[in-house]
């Protein structure tokens, strides 16, 4: 990873990936505490669901419009959409209200839809194909990074002025991602997966094909779909298990999150060290195996200790799966790559819009019970796609 950035155009795209995450982490905190003091927490839910729905929709049915949107060029416009959006929010919300706000929120959705699938399947085409394993790592770590600094930056920013900052500061990333992805299309010619202008190759790519040629990869999809329904256990039910069973308050809440955070740090370098495109998906579902079991540890943890052991633990084993799948989708020809991406990321928000429907219900009667099943689940989903791959 180090390597890869002395090259000035992986370096531009790691430090506008890294901003605009950090601005991303600010804004969800800004938009939730603004939500909760104006309208309370339904209005937070809304929120929630308003920026995944796209995700589904567009993952679904959007395959042409992504192609549309798979250039740099293209890309650098819908941030600088999401930065007049992001700076223009409070304004629209105070004069239109919460159905205003909301519908901004949607879009905000709509454009991160599309440009996800296209920056992740540009960004590979940086490097040589040897190198794309150790570019999803870097771009896996960043994100990680901006998980555990975005609150922190968040609060320090809140210290010296008002909560508007935190939305003129995402805005202000967005407006560099932009500037960046003009600098990376002017500087070289990245293949790209689709025409700026009319669709592309990708836009033929049928993922249902693809997948139903590569085995592997549609039970991966199937595993993380039911991990990702599942990541809502440990968001929503933690601070309830540790306040509850243990009487740990928001202190200790956050030094567990933190210490998750630092384990995934770690569990990065680790996974990144590995050959991720190997045992594909056995290695994969492994992972998810493994957070499965920590989710019934946690449950059945005999002291807060034990549970905020069990938690870090979870974190440290996160990044395999997450590196493991997106070598194997980095390794496919860009048009494939962007469908598959495109799909991927409608998997992830739908599960985990899901999982926060569910979740609750789950947890409401006890929060340990919940963990054990939730947990249990996810072992025997992981479980049955390794054996199904075995099999075959």
């Amino acid at each position: 990873m180090p390597t890869l950035l002395r090259r000035p155009r992986v370096l531009t795209m790691w430090i506008a990936q890294l901003l605009s995450t950090l601005g991303d982490r600010c804004f969800a905190l800004a938009i939730m505490w603004v939500a909760l003091d104006r309208s309370g927490p339904v209005v937070m839910g809304a929120v929630a669901i308003a920026e995944s729905i796209p995700f589904v929709l567009i993952g679904l049915t959007g395959r042409r419009l992504v192609a549309r949107a798979a250039s740099f060029p293209a890309l650098a416009g819908l941030d600088a959409v999401r930065a007049v959006l992001v700076a223009t929010v409070l304004l629209v919300w105070s004069s239109g209200g919460t159905a205003a706000m909301l519908g901004m929120v949607a879009v905000l959705g709509v454009c991160g839809a599309i440009f996800d699938p296209g920056w992740g399947a540009l960004a590979p085409e940086l490097v040589a194909d040897h190198e794309r394993a150790a570019l999803v790592a870097l771009m896996d770590l960043t994100g990680r990074l901006a998980r555990i600094a975005g609150p922190a930056l968040a609060g320090l920013l809140l210290v010296f002025a008002p909560l508007t900052v935190l939305f003129l500061f995402d805005a202000a990333t967005f407006a560099v991602s932009a500037a960046a992805l003009v600098w990376l299309a002017r500087t070289g010619s990245a293949a790209q997966p689709g025409a700026a202008h009319t669709p592309g190759p990708a836009a033929d790519v049928d993922a249902r094909v693809v997948l139903r040629e590569v085995a592997a990869l549609r039970t991966a999809f199937g595993v993380q779909g039911v991990g990702f329904a599942l990541n809502a256990l440990p968001a929503i039910g933690l601070p309830v298990l540790l306040a509850h069973e243990f009487g740990v308050g928001a202190a200790g809440y956050g030094w567990t999150l933190t210490a998750a955070g630092v384990a995934a740090l770690a569990g990065n370098l680790a996974a990144a060290r590995l050959r991720p495109e190997a045992r594909f998906p056995g290695r994969f579902c492994a992972a998810w195996a493994a957070s499965g079991l920590l989710l019934v540890a946690t449950g059945t943890a005999p002291s807060a200790g034990w549970a905020i052991t069990a938690t870090a633990c979870a974190g440290f084993v996160a990044p395999f799966a997450s590196i493991s799948i997106g070598t194997r989708i980095a390794a496919f020809p860009a048009p494939q790559r962007l469908r598959l991406l495109q799909i991927h990321h409608g998997v992830m928000r739908g599960a985990g819009t899901a999982g926060m429907a569910v979740i609750p219900l789950v947890i409401a009667a006890s929060a340990p019970r919940g963990f054990v099943i939730g947990g249990a689940v996810l072992t025997v989903a992981a479980a049955l796609g390794w054996l199904s791959r075995t099999a075959s």
